[in-house]
């Protein structure tokens, strides 16, 4: 880092993270949870004639979670699908400048949705709604998109921040922001782990 905001914003930065490692990792529980569940069906419809009572609505409701929990996480890696033929060919501070123009407008959509999400949660928490065969309350899952969302903004808000630091003084090391590497040095990357994983088995 070449400046205390720098410094500030890398702390941010891995505090944040802790808590998406976190959530990543519960929806990755989930993921495994229901796999296992789906297991138990099959062998309890087809060998016992028994199937999970409910197993629809339990995997309805679980999906949610896994859908939305790691959103902030991919956000931060720069895991997510992105159209860079424009952008790809852009260096300095007209790259920054553009990652921090998508940023800004990708915080504001989701600005705009935690309300929505929030007044969707309350509604199902007022009425108690349920699903239809073994009445799951719902509400629990609705509450998991404006807190996902939430963690989401806070992260495009520090990616903003990060990219305007950098916009400012380009020069400055990258902090807060993922970095986006081209095709050619993904692929030495992923060369480089293929020869190490060969290395190390015996």
């Amino acid at each position: 880092m070449n400046d205390a905001f720098g410094r500030q914003l890398d702390r941010t930065d891995r505090l944040l993270g802790r808590l998406e490692n976190g959530l990543n990792l519960f929806a990755g529980s989930l993921i495994f949870a229901l796999m296992l569940l789906g297991v138990a069906q099959i062998l309890l419809r087809t060998v016992f004639d028994r199937p999970i009572f409910g197993y629809i609505d339990i995997v309805e409701v679980s999906m949610v979670g896994f859908a939305v929990l790691s959103i902030a996480f991919v956000q931060r890696v720069g895991g997510h699908v992105r159209m860079e033929l424009v952008i790809g060919r852009l260096q300095g501070r007209w790259l920054w400048g553009a990652e921090a123009v998508g940023t800004a407008l990708a915080a504001f959509i989701v600005g705009v949705l935690i309300p929505y999400s929030w007044r969707h949660f309350g509604r199902a928490f007022e009425f108690g709604d349920s699903t239809i065969d073994i009445e799951l309350v719902t509400w629990p899952a609705k509450l998991v998109v404006p807190v996902a969302l939430a963690v989401l903004l806070v992260r495009l808000l520090v990616q903003l921040a990060g990219y305007l630091r950098l916009v400012v003084h380009p020069d400055y090391d990258a902090v807060a922001v993922p970095t986006i590497k081209d095709v050619a040095a993904q692929a030495e990357e992923e060369i480089r782990l293929a020869e190490e994983q060969r290395g190390s088995t015996p």
